[in-house]
């Protein structure tokens, strides 16, 4: 994700309006890339007259930034791309409990908090990718199973800085308990074939050299991978089905405790679960929509259809602290 390199706030739409007239204007503080948010925001803009604008950085500055500026902050939304994140927002006071029957009866419990301070408006999946030429599909299960010896020198991973990473293993602690998930993240540690990767794109090229066989990566970047190299023999494989679950996280929304507009952010929230507005984002960032009524872009639908872990996401803010010290204790870099 390429963050701006400084505070910079983009107004996105005005309208022609007199100032009497004018609809107050929204803020976003946001960890998104504007290519994803710029097309979806404008459609707002003109469909509502509100105008928006955003600031783009690190979720950790955003949060540093909104406790900083206390009572006098302009941030009407924090929009991040993880649930634990705003997950953290929340626990330090940064955002505010919406009422919105839209967005709880669109959005499935386990991607919003349990308290309707954070809400998911779109989702990915971690799973696993395999090289098809070198193994079948019936020698995958899910994440557990990537610890077993068989995988010996065959496993590509992400490092434990990732937040992608300390997400999953917070839901496997929440899952699975903290020293099955120790054991778990010892496995993947010895089997891996090389030092862990810093992005997902990385690992796609490794695997086609035969570095490694299988791995854990989001689906959305395979899907990217997938659209510009059509003939690679990299597949998906939907970890855990007979049990628990893929593992899903969202890019999310919250409305901040701050905000002198909280009646306008919470119709920006609702008008990004309704279906045109689904489908759009859908179409831009490769993610899954949430709501039931829409299909994901073809050419990640043609992925297959999944069971997904539902587990509430609040999980992989509570348990993060504890995935940062068993990926430390694992020896997982």
């Amino acid at each position: 994700m390429k963050y701006l390199p400084q505070t910079l706030a983009i107004i996105l739409a005005t309208t022609l309006v007199t100032p009497l007239q004018a609809a107050q204007e929204l803020m976003i503080y946001s960890t998104k890339n504007a290519s994803y948010l710029t097309p979806l925001l404008d459609r707002y803009s003109a469909e509502t007259g509100t105008p928006v604008s955003y600031l783009i950085e690190p979720a950790s500055a955003l949060i540093a930034r909104l406790e900083t500026e206390g009572t006098q902050s302009k941030a009407d939304i924090l929009l991040t791309s993880s649930a634990a994140s705003l997950w953290q927002a929340t626990q330090k006071g940064l955002t505010t409990a919406v009422d919105s029957n839209t967005l709880t009866d669109i959005i499935p419990a386990h991607l919003r908090s349990p308290d309707n301070h954070w809400f998911g408006f779109s989702k990915r999946t971690q799973t696993l990718i395999y090289n098809s030429a070198v193994l079948d599909k019936q020698q995958l299960k899910g994440y557990e199973d990537l610890a077993d010896p068989k995988w010996e020198g065959n496993l590509c991973l992400r490092t434990a800085q990732q937040a992608y990473t300390q997400s999953l293993v917070a839901m496997l602690i929440n899952r699975d308990g903290e020293q099955k998930t120790l054991a778990t993240l010892q496995g993947w540690v010895y089997n891996q074939a090389v030092r862990p990767f810093a992005e997902d794109s990385h690992i796609f090229p490794a695997m086609e050299q035969n570095i490694c066989d299988v791995s854990i990566v989001n689906s959305y970047y395979f899907a990217r991978y997938k659209h510009d190299n059509p003939d690679t023999p990299l597949k998906l494989f939907w970890a855990d089905q007979d049990s628990s679950g893929v593992h899903v996280d969202i890019t999310g929304a919250a409305v901040t405790a701050h905000s002198d507009n909280k009646a306008g952010a919470t119709d920006l929230l609702e008008w990004l679960v309704l279906k045109e507005a689904q489908a759009q984002y859908a179409k831009l960032s490769h993610e899954y929509p949430v709501n039931k009524k829409v299909y994901p872009v073809r050419e990640v639908g043609r992925r297959g259809k999944y069971s997904e872990d539902q587990h509430n996401l609040s999980a992989s803010g509570r348990y993060q602290a504890q995935a940062v010290v068993l990926l430390k204790q694992a020896g997982y870099r």
